[in-house]
Parts: structure tokens; C-alpha cells; sequence
């Protein structure tokens, strides 16, 4: 099976004072079709620039990431990113977050929308300011708008930071299920 992105001996290092810091360390990766790969480690070990480098928002300092085509860096089209900020716009409803990123031609983009809200449980905020709506909602939010990206077939790879972070035990378990769902259709 062909992967979707491969990363080679991945390094990122900062420096602070004299020191230099490591947070990525010779990362070895091949992600396929309906793969789920989970980074675990405490805060500031770096999960998230890792997901950064993969996701073209931040370069290696070594190693490379192959994206399909031969690309270090995805097209846009290629992954849907739910960063730990969010990147909701608090001034829009719900439903125009989630559709922001779609706004192709010919797509059905308020049935795809519909259906990423409700797969998220989140129906009853499509028109609610997002700004109007608490953290954990906002999460789903934003899950829900890379769903909704993977579902019209724009976004083959969902790369997450951290989108149960504000989230109870049970929400948590159903985005996952949800999560887990999406990656056995692609199979």
C-alpha cells in the first residue's frame, strides 16, 4: 500500500541561551490510507512540531517529509489542520466555520456541512456565533470543519493537535469513535 506522507529522520532543534533543544529527534514515518497514528509525551516534548513539519507549517532542520507527487509540502487540498488554537472565526456562525474551506464550485457544501456537525454532535450550534460557543464546542467545531473537508473529498489526511483537550471523558470517547469511523471508510 502506498502511503499518504512519509517523513525520513525528521530533527527540529531551538536554541535558548546556550543550550539547544531537541524536540524532534530522528522521526521515522509512513502514514497510509485509514491509519490513525496517535503522539503521546508530556508538554514540550515535541508532538506538535512534529505535526507542524508534517503538515508544512514548519520546516526540518534534517530529514524530509514526501507528501504523494514528491512534494515536502502538502497542497492545501491535500490536508485539513485542526491546530491547538482552533482558527475559528468568533464573528461567523458554526455552520460558516465549517464551510469556510469549501467554498469549491459545485459542491453541496450545507449537506456536507450538516453532516459533519451532527457527526460531531454539534448540530444545534449551526447557528450560533462561534465565539458565542465554550472551548470544548469550539474543539468539535473545528474537528467537524476538517471532516467536513475530508467528506467532500478535499482532504485525504485530518491532522489534529490536541482536539480533546477541553473535552469531558464521554465527548472525548465519542470523537474518537467518530474519528475512527472516518479512517475505516477509508479503507
Amino acid at each position: 500500500m502506498t502511503a499518504v506522507l512519509t517523513a525520513t529522520a525528521l530533527r527540529k532543534w531551538f536554541t535558548s541561551g546556550d543550550e539547544r533543544i531537541v524536540p524532534v529527534d530522528g522521526v521515522d514515518l509512513a502514514l497510509h490510507a485509514g491509519e490513525i497514528v496517535l503522539v503521546t509525551g508530556p508538554t514540550g516534548s515535541g508532538k506538535t512540531t512534529l505535526m507542524q513539519m508534517l503538515t508544512g507549517f514548519q520546516r526540518p532542520d534534517e530529514g524530509r517529509v514526501e507528501w504523494p507527487g514528491g512534494g515536502s509540502m502538502p497542497s492545501w487540498s491535500a490536508v485539513a489542520v485542526v491546530p491547538q488554537s482552533l482558527g475559528l472565526l468568533p464573528e461567523l456562525t458554526v455552520a460558516e466555520n465549517i464551510a469556510l474551506p469549501l467554498t469549491a464550485p459545485g459542491r453541496t457544501v450545507a449537506a456536507r456541512v450538516a453532516a459533519a456537525l451532527t457527526l460531531l454532535g454539534v448540530e444545534q450550534l449551526a447557528d450560533r456565533l462561534a465565539g458565542e460557543t465554550s472551548l470544548g464546542q469550539q474543539q468539535r467545531v473545528a474537528v467537524a470543519r476538517a471532516i467536513h473537508r475530508h467528506l467532500s473529498g478535499l482532504a485525504p489526511v485530518i491532522a489534529l493537535d490536541e482536539p480533546s483537550a477541553a473535552l469531558d471523558a464521554e465527548t472525548e470517547a465519542e470523537l474518537w469513535r467518530s474519528v475512527r469511523g472516518l479512517a475505516d471508510a477509508a479503507l
